[in-house]
């Protein structure tokens, strides 16, 4: 005890006789003195009325003295004066002041007792979430050693590392650097990782961490007071969490480096089929060129051939019996002209593919024509061909090809079924779920031998009439089959889409803002880079490589973010199509990869202006480059509620986020607090200060930038006093870097006004 007072010899001997250790000081100045020298556990005063109230003051200013009870010889005080002195305790005999004293010493000690539970609590938290953040080995021994040692009371913490295989090299980590440390000449660090217990005495300790993790192989303390077993239990829980963080940091390197070498084996395959590709589209089209060459050079003779053959035919004195060779000839030659202009059909396109002259046509008029054309044809084998269709039926297609495949058909079913007396061709309306379609049907009343043949109707090997047929159909996007009905005979049908105006419905938003097209089929990754992305632009999603081209085609956002790993169908060949295609090659896209080195290895496959965020990335990076890639491909749009000093939320961004946050705290009845910092000067360090509170926050947290260093915090599923813990925190770490802030906190509850009322009402 610190007794100051001229009374102090009489109270110093009734504390002595109590069992107090007193030490007694007749004037301020030395008790000041005392309390730097000595740390009492209390302050009795026993002065004259006049002088306790500087005695007060002085020792309240005094920063040791702080927290120390001070306790009044109220023997010769009236309780009128009590009022205005600002004391802990008044006590007017020695037995009452001992009592007092015991008293508020048992307070105090339980008081910092809950305080020392409580930081210690809250490094194991600090530890673990750190282990979950994948925070490297460096950050976490820089943040255990300082807080360790002061939650402990110990001279010295550092983390014990080791590196290199056989003979490892020693390291002792703490927030000062690295110490090299010979294992060979310190056998209680040998000893302590030979049998992973606790080794040590004579204030030195080495707890080794569980499984063995180099980054974290063991704790070493030095502290003259023995541990006590509530603090050996906190070690072994903080060596626990950096043995787990340590397996978690190592799982995930050995995932990525997994990962990488997948992506560097597939971008290697790719590369390799892409050329392989490029080789085979070379030869393809040399074929194609042939196939022309030889089509066009033969029809040249065989039209000379037919023309010849038709004079034979004509000549009225050519014998009888040279009349089946010439009419032979000419059979020959009008089937050899046909195969000539089916491969000549199939060799024009671009990359052997058919090329569609589309436009609005009617198909039941084409009905029309095609049935009119082959009445002589029908007449000649006694079959009676006629057409049941309505007065118009609009569809958008190729005429002449739609013409050539109803040709074909009749053809094919005056030629194929026997003793057919009539062939119908019906082209009618069909509805169907996904859209109409025109349905058209070629039948006959012949005899079918073998109806499973009619499922090969359209092979190739069996002709190439049909299968040209085949090919036109599905090139419009319809489809062509045949079957033999219950009733008899064969029907050839085919479906063509109905000319309609297809409408796109686009999400509804709110105009002016970019629309982003997240490619990502990780469900968790997906639903983190939405929740970023959401406060600033309108976020479609995508599963895969061809739900991203669909969307994009449909949809033409301002970007599209991409992960290069996806099933179905891989962000780079996703990416061809989409440059490929005239609506969607000026789209921007920023390419999402887990590997370093991607940059390099994209640049080698010639895939154009692309950007490329390599994983992992913070939300404020991924939203910088989206920003970034919009602004320097299209010139035309900016990021939305992003502020350019900070790169944090600015207004409009936090009010949108903020809106959401409170329909989510209402919806579910969840805690949210809000908290704003305001500064008490001019912050020059805005970035940094930034920087700091995103460290600070824990993921689900929200801050933004309202401009003039202004900050808002949106915590949910934080109750107040949580979110004042972590404000405070902050606070703190501003204070430490030379910027004062004061800071406002609220608790939302059900029916609070909205999101730019509320922070009107927190900025007042």
């Amino acid at each position: 005890m610190l007794i100051l007072g001229k009374r102090t010899p009489g109270l110093a001997e009734g504390l002595t006789s109590r069992g107090f250790e007193c030490e007694a000081s007749s004037r301020s100045a030395e008790a000041l003195e005392a309390v730097d020298r000595r740390r009492p556990d209390a302050i009795v005063i026993s002065l004259p009325v006049k002088s306790v109230g500087a005695a007060v003051n002085a020792l309240r200013k005094h920063g040791p003295a702080r927290g120390v009870p001070l306790v009044l010889d109220g023997t010769r005080v009236s309780a009128r004066s009590l009022e205005k002195l600002d004391v802990d305790i008044v006590a007017r005999s020695v037995d009452e002041v001992a009592s007092q004293l015991v008293a508020g010493i048992r307070a105090r000690r339980v008081a910092d007792r809950d305080e020392l539970v409580r930081r210690r609590l809250e490094l194991l938290l600090d530890v673990t979430r750190a282990g979950n953040d994948r925070a490297p080995p460096s950050k976490m021994a820089e943040l255990v050693a300082p807080r360790l040692r002061a939650a402990l009371g110990c001279d010295e913490v550092r983390v014990l590392q080791l590196e290199g295989e056989g003979p490892r090299k020693a390291f002792l980590v703490d927030e000062r650097g690295r110490t090299a440390v010979e294992l060979a000449v310190s056998p209680t660090l040998r000893k302590a990782l030979e049998t992973r217990e606790v080794a040590g005495g004579d204030g030195s300790w080495v707890y080794p961490v569980p499984g063995e993790p180099p980054a974290f192989a063991a704790l070493t303390l030095k502290r003259v007071a023995p541990l006590e077993q509530e603090e050996r239990d906190f070690l072994a829980a903080i060596c626990v969490a950096l043995g787990n963080a340590a397996e978690r940091a190592a799982v995930e390197q050995s995932s990525s480096r997994t990962r990488s070498s997948l992506e560097t084996a597939y971008l290697e395959r790719f590369k390799e089929l892409h050329e392989a590709n490029q080789r085979l589209q070379a030869l393809d089209r040399r074929k194609n060129e042939l196939l022309a060459v030889l089509s066009h050079d033969l029809r040249a003779p065989l039209n000379v051939q037919l023309g010849h053959a038709h004079l034979l035919l004509t000549d009225a004195s050519l014998p009888r019996s040279l009349k089946p060779s010439a009419e032979a000839i000419q059979r020959s030659g009008r089937k050899m002209l046909e195969l000539v202009e089916s491969l000549l059909e199939t060799s024009r396109g671009d990359d052997g593919r058919i090329v569609l002259f589309s436009k609005a046509m009617d198909v039941a008029e084409t009905c029309q024509e095609a049935v009119n054309d082959l009445q002589i044809l029908a007449r000649e084998r006694g079959v009676g061909l006629r057409v049941e269709a309505p007065m118009s039926l609009d569809v958008l297609g190729d005429e002449q090809k739609i013409r050539q495949v109803l040709q074909n058909l009749i053809t094919n079913s005056l030629k194929h079924a026997h003793e057919a007396r009539s062939v119908v061709v019906r082209a009618k309306l069909k509805p169907r779920p996904d859209g109409d379609v025109a349905l058209v049907e070629v039948s006959d009343d012949g005899i079918v031998r073998d109806p499973n043949a009619l499922l090969l109707a359209f092979d190739r090997s069996t002709g190439l009439g049909l299968s040209i047929c085949r090919d036109y159909v599905e090139r419009h996007g319809g489809e062509i089959w045949a079957e033999a009905p219950a009733e008899g005979g064969a029907r050839f049908s085919f479906t063509l889409p109905i000319r309609q105006a297809k409408t796109v419905r686009k999400p509804v938003a709110k105009p002016g803002v970019p629309m982003v097209l997240l490619a990502e089929d990780d469900p968790v990754f997906a639903r983190v880079c939405t929740m970023g992305l959401s406060g600033h632009y309108r976020v479609e999603l995508a599963r895969d490589g061809n739900e991203a081209v669909a969307k994009a085609k449909a949809l033409s956002p301002d970007l599209v973010v991409m992960d290069v790993f996806m099933p179905n169908r891989d962000g780079l060949d996703a990416l061809r199509e989409l440059q490929q295609t005239p609506a969607t090659a000026g789209i921007p896209v920023l390419l999402i990869s887990g590997n370093p080195d991607i940059s390099e290895k994209l640049r080698a496959l010639d895939l154009g202006h692309v950007d490329i965020l390599t994983k992992p990335f913070a939300l404020s990076q991924l939203l910088t480059r989206v920003g970034d890639t919009m602004k320097r491909s299209a010139g035309k749009v900016s990021a939305v509620g992003v502020d350019a000093e900070t790169g944090l939320f600015d207004q409009l961004g936090l009010v949108n986020r903020l809106d959401q946050e409170l329909s989510r705290s209402v919806r579910y009845g969840r805690s949210l607090t809000v908290g704003v910092l305001k500064p008490r000067s001019p912050n020059a360090r805005l970035a940094s200060s930034a920087a700091l509170a995103r460290k600070v926050l824990r993921s689900p947290d929200v801050i933004g930038h309202l401009g003039g260093g202004v900050f808002v915090v949106l915590m949910p599923e934080t109750p107040k006093a949580g979110g004042h813990l972590l404000v405070s925190r902050l606070c703190a770490l501003l204070a430490a870097e030379g910027l004062d802030y004061q800071a406002r906190l609220l608790d939302v509850r059900e029916g609070s006004p909205g999101a730019e009322a509320l922070l009107e009402r927190l900025l007042a």
